[in-house]
């Protein structure tokens, strides 16, 4: 039986599309991340890392700017904020590519079972020869509705979760080297004197 008529099924052609670009969206995003987890632990072990979001953070804290503890919070926000963007672009579309897919493939299976009617309609006969074709897309489309969104979905999930983790690593970091109260007062002490 061929089934050459898959080829060019544009459901099929859709989520065979959204599968590459979620696979891509994917291996980018991890690459992203252990490039990022590389240069950080290089710059914490004093190694030059000018690449390492640590490093961008440390010179936002060290620019000559207001010194007080409340304004250096504030910065350090959107140096993070800016930090995790960078990280997470491309998963709001990994996002939805999973949750979208099973949909396409339910809309291919319906598709499909029309497809099937329609050749038995044609044919005026309900011989599996005349109803294979529509109920093969029906099949094919339910099934890779699924493959596409499965790994998509546990990436998008997955990529989030260490990524939420890296910010908490960089949110530690920088308090560390935030100065502390009895720091400001000490410069505001001085200041005055």
């Amino acid at each position: 039986m061929p089934y050459h008529h898959l080829l060019r099924d544009p459901v099929l052609i859709i989520l065979f599309a959204a599968s590459l670009v979620s696979w891509a969206i994917t291996v980018d995003r991890l690459l992203k991340l252990r490039s990022a987890a590389r240069a950080d632990e290089a710059f914490r072990h004093g190694r030059p890392a000018s690449d390492a979001p640590l490093s961008r953070l440390d010179r936002e804290l060290r620019s000559p700017i207001d010194a007080r503890r409340e304004h250096l919070l504030t910065v350090m926000d959107a140096a993070i904020a800016l930090e995790r963007e960078r990280l997470e672009r491309g998963l709001p579309l990994l996002g939805a590519i999973g949750s979208t897919a099973p949909y396409l493939g339910l809309l291919g299976t319906v598709i499909g079972i029309i497809q099937a009617f329609q050749a038995i309609q044609a044919q005026n006969s309900m011989s599996p020869s005349v109803v294979a074709g529509g109920i093969a897309t029906a099949l094919v489309a339910t099934a890779m509705g699924l493959a596409v969104a499965i790994p998509a979905t546990a990436a998008h999930h997955l990529l989030s979760a260490a990524i939420s983790r890296r910010v908490s690593f960089w949110e530690a970091a920088v308090a560390e080297r935030l100065p502390g109260e009895s720091e400001k007062e000490r410069s505001h002490e001085s200041a005055l004197a």
